[in-house]
């Protein structure tokens, strides 16, 4: 599984580098980083160039999961909890962190520790967190889902859970004027710098 997902990243590293053309003046100062075809071929890639590919998957990833919540919102506009409350697929008015996306992407940068043994492994990737924003603001039911063919990194998926479930309260979700529980999903990349 593993293998196959690797031969993907590579093959849509290999369609970028295609798009873009020859840039080989931005790349004097980059590190080539070797990555093997499916024939056994060796390619190689600058770290630019495995950053871009695996920004590119998590774009897909990300677009693919909106369209599937956005379908489960039409079909299931709601469903219960495990403590039996109504909560929301999607409201009119989704819930936000507060002071908006540069203030949670700052949140992140400050309080993500990218794990170690990720990290001696030379593993980078993006992990979907899951969690449900109370009525009051608060954050609950944190998890990491997977969609089929994807793996998430053990370290990454606890790391991800640890950081969102200290996340401070969100400006609840509204629907019809009054605040409800909305279940969101923030998605969180490990990159090493």
């Amino acid at each position: 599984m593993k293998k196959s997902l690797n031969i993907f990243v590579l093959a849509v590293a290999l369609m970028v580098t295609q798009a873009c053309g020859s840039k080989s003046e931005n790349r004097k100062n980059e590190e080539p980083v070797a990555s093997e075809t499916p024939a056994g071929a060796e390619v190689v890639l600058t770290v630019a160039e495995k950053r871009a590919a695996i920004e590119k998957e998590t774009a897909v990833r990300q677009e693919k999961r909106r369209i599937a919540s956005e379908e489960l919102a039409k079909t299931t506009p709601t469903f219960t909890d495990s403590d039996g409350n109504i909560v929301y697929n999607k409201a009119e008015i989704d819930p936000m962190y507060d002071g908006g996306k540069k203030a949670m992407m700052k949140y992140l940068r400050e309080n993500i520790t990218f794990p170690k043994e990720a990290e001696e492994n030379g593993i980078e990737g993006t992990v979907f967190v899951d969690f449900i924003v109370a009525a009051n603001g608060s954050v609950r039911e944190v998890g990491v889902t997977d969609a089929p063919g994807e793996v998430v990194d053990q370290s990454f998926r606890a790391e991800a859970i640890r950081v969102v479930t200290a996340m401070p309260k969100w400006i609840p979700g509204r629907q019809h004027g009054k605040a409800v529980q909305v279940k969101f999903s923030l998605p969180i990349s490990f990159q090493m710098i």
